[in-house]
């Protein structure tokens, strides 16, 4: 049995997408769609050239849903310090109309400095700014009213409209710390984080799930849901993995280190980045393209190597794995390993998408899947 796969986007503008930057998350989730997937996830990120093409998830997510039918639109993540919470709630309840009751979001408290001249005055604080914005966005979703000041200075009463069609919105966080599992097994939570934000340690997974675990389990009776993202590429064989995706995914990483010196430049704490020569970020480049290739939190390798990672993770508590698929691989390739993913649903028959379930309660809605 193999956790349930998804899709997830995080381009970093490479050459093989310059003419038809959408195409290939468009195509993708149509065929996403049809073949059994259970969500596509779209990220937020701004002025950067890793990432660059998605500056807001309500934006994709539109798109997604009304070229879809079945599977779940998922904001993965929003950086709710850069945005005003209520847009955040009214922009996904109308998602959530136009899919039909698809919607998802994945809360980041965001990290890189430059993302916040959207939002200076949040930086210092941005963590404790993501937990109250979720709070108000989940109030607003069930139909409660605010109390803000409009332009006059007057305390107004607000909602969002449309009302979106679930009853609750459902919740990931997004992160890599101790704290971030523990607040969201406190809070009832899903779980959003990434292999190599745990430096591809199955180790450091297992822990870190442990105190998730214990904590949901604890606080809501239930065991939860744990999202990997993973760099994702499912090739014929070991030479076409060779030669396609390990170069890809060393251009990948080399976009990624100039990120981190911009952020260590842009907010003046030196990470070790910024002073990384170019002969220190080859040898860097080369021992994580290795890492990513070959850790057990990877999902790169031919369709035989993909079934038993995927057994393992899920032997290891992962309950979805978010393929990222865009990270320099050419169109024609891409789609090639989707169809071999696809495989993978198939053949696991007791793999099946999330049914939603509407409640009342205050919380995450109620799924029938082996994620609940």
């Amino acid at each position: 049995m193999i956790p349930q796969l998804s899709l997830f986007f995080f381009s970093a503008d490479s050459a093989e997408c310059v003419d038809q930057k959408y195409r290939l998350m468009l195509d993708s989730a149509r065929f996403a769609d049809e073949n059994g997937f259970a969500a596509v996830w779209t990220p937020e990120r701004h002025f950067q050239q890793f990432g660059g093409l998605y500056g807001s998830p309500s934006v994709t997510g539109a798109a997604l849903a009304v070229i879809t039918k079945r599977i779940s639109i998922r904001a993965g993540s929003v950086v709710l310090p850069l945005q005003n919470p209520l847009r955040v709630a009214e922009e996904w309840a109308m998602i959530d109309n136009l899919s039909n009751g698809r919607v998802a979001i994945a809360a980041a408290s965001g990290w890189h400095v430059n993302d916040f001249v959207l939002s200076p005055d949040t930086y210092n604080n941005r963590y404790e700014d993501m937990y109250e914005k979720i709070g108000l966005i989940q109030k607003l979703w069930r139909g409660e009213k605010v109390l803000l000041a409009n332009g006059a200075g007057v305390m107004t009463e607000v909602g969002i409209l449309p009302a979106p069609l679930q009853r609750e919105i459902q919740f990931w966080l997004t992160g890599q710390s101790d704290d971030t599992f523990l607040n969201a097994g406190k809070l009832g939570f899903n779980v959003l984080t990434a292999n190599f934000a745990l430096r591809h340690s199955m180790p450091e997974f297992l822990r870190k799930a442990r105190i998730y675990r214990d904590a949901i389990q604890t606080q809501h009776g239930r065991r939860g849901h744990i999202t990997l993202m993973a760099h994702t590429f499912v090739g014929a064989d070991r030479d076409e993995i060779k030669m396609i995706a390990a170069p890809a995914m060393a251009k990948y990483l080399k976009v990624n280190i100039g990120m981190q010196k911009d952020h260590s430049i842009g907010a003046k704490q030196d990470k070790g980045f910024s002073h990384v020569s170019d002969r220190e970020s080859e040898i860097l480049i080369r021992t994580q393209v290795v890492n990513d290739l070959q850790s057990p939190l990877s999902f790169v390798g031919t369709i035989e190597e993909c079934v038993r990672k995927a057994e393992l993770l899920s032997e290891s508590g992962v309950d979805e794995i978010a393929c990222l698929i865009d990270f320099g691989i050419g169109y024609d390739s891409v789609m090639a390993s989707l169809q071999r993913l696809s495989a993978l649903i198939e053949t696991n028959t007791a793999y099946h998408l999330p049914i939603r379930i509407p409640v009342k309660s205050a919380g995450i809605p109620r799924r029938r899947s082996r994620a609940s």
